[in-house]
């Protein structure tokens, strides 16, 4: 699991609608998230996200990006504008299945402050106080959720060692900047992924129409007429690709392509 961080702190401010009111206050932070999708790498993005979220009006962010139903938890990527210890402990305890605040990202779109998700189990309420020991006394989550049926999700949390700092006025002016801060991380993420796995598997674009044509449910003979070739030849390209990629098959190989957004 990627894990770029900084332990760097925003400058607080006395309260978010004192934050809000300042001029060009929703400009600055637009000018810093507008860069995030030029950003060469983690570290890049990481110092986009500190510039971005101080300038929202948080002194604590971080932002996890994974893929649905991923037990061992391999595809989890984070970028760390807080305390990188939060996340050490969070990751030695594996509380990733009972987190409440990835678990309301799983099923919603719209920002919440925190203390408006439901905390059910004493696991839950724990991992919470561990956030709050870090930086995220008060806290907004933002989810940031995929389109074209890719299953990887994204959420922002924006936190303050203020007690109540984004309960008060400026809430909504906020919600409006943080939604395109964890938008433009997600899509960021994406293609980081996407890159990665193209450049460490070698994928080809021959290699993705394959893909493609499997995604559609193509047979193999429906395949090899549509490339002008024969059925062996589509076997033993198939073939060749799912061990590139590290698959059992052609049906997981383009499950996996669709799940990194190579296709």
């Amino acid at each position: 699991m990627e894990m770029p961080s900084s332990s760097g702190r925003a400058c607080k401010t006395a309260s978010l609608a004192e934050a809000v009111a300042a001029p060009g206050y929703a400009a600055r932070a637009s000018e810093a998230i507008q860069r995030i999708p030029g950003a060469a790498d983690p570290f890049e993005a990481l110092s986009l996200l500190e510039q971005s979220s101080r300038r929202i009006g948080a002194d604590a962010a971080a932002f996890v990006s994974f893929i649905r139903n991923d037990p061992s938890h391999e595809s989890f990527r984070f970028l760390l504008a807080c305390d990188p210890v939060w996340c050490l402990e969070y990751e030695q305890r594996a509380w990733y299945a009972n987190d409440p605040w990835l678990q309301y990202a799983l099923g919603r779109s719209e920002p919440v402050r925190a203390s408006e998700i439901v905390v059910e189990s004493g696991q839950q309420r724990a991992l919470v106080e561990l956030s709050r020991r870090f930086g995220f006394r008060s806290a907004v989550v933002v989810p940031a959720p995929s389109s074209g049926g890719h299953s990887r999700v994204g959420v922002l949390c924006l936190g303050s060692d203020i007690e109540g700092y984004f309960e008060g006025d400026g809430f909504t002016a906020l919600k409006v900047v943080a939604r395109s801060l964890a938008m433009e991380l997600h899509e960021w993420w994406v293609g980081q992924v996407k890159r990665e796995l193209v450049s460490r598997a070698q994928i080809s674009d021959e290699d993705l129409v394959l893909l493609r044509q499997e995604r559609q449910g193509h047979s193999t003979k429906q395949i090899a007429a549509e490339l002008e070739t024969t059925p062996n030849s589509v076997n033993s390209r198939f073939q060749r690709l799912n061990e590139k990629l590290g698959v059992p098959n052609r049906k997981a190989a383009a499950r996996l392509a669709t799940e990194y957004g190579l296709i």
